[in-house]
């Protein structure tokens, strides 16, 4: 084993697989607790497998979707403040969230893979 790893992942891949279960650990108690529908919650559960498939199928490896999916994670908790379920009301200030929650998953997503690769 390489000096800096832990079972041949490195710490900064190890860390972006732990800050995504966690963003992803939260984000499923924050569904789970606003009350959204089952469905919410199941596509919620599927994410993590199917985003890391689609990365290997089209030829990109896991790092790529484990980033993606952290940062999407934890930039959706910031931009509704912890109630995902403002994006589900409709008007204006969906938008504004979503518009919101877009700009901040593109600059995190930009600024980490920058930083890891």
């Amino acid at each position: 084993m390489a000096a800096g790893t832990i079972g041949g992942a490195s710490w900064p891949l190890f860390t972006v697989w732990i800050v995504a279960a966690v963003g992803w650990g939260a984000l499923l108690a924050m569904l789970r607790r606003s009350g959204a529908d089952g469905s919410a919650a199941f596509l919620h559960v599927i994410t993590p497998p199917t985003l890391v498939l689609g990365f290997a199928f089209v030829g990109y490896g896991s790092l790529h979707a484990t980033v993606f999916m952290a940062v999407q994670w934890w930039t959706l908790i910031a931009a509704t403040g912890g109630r995902p379920e403002r994006l589900l009301r409709g008007g204006p200030s969906a938008v504004w969230t979503a518009v919101l929650w877009l700009v901040l998953t593109f600059a995190a997503a930009y600024a980490v893979t920058r930083a890891l690769l």
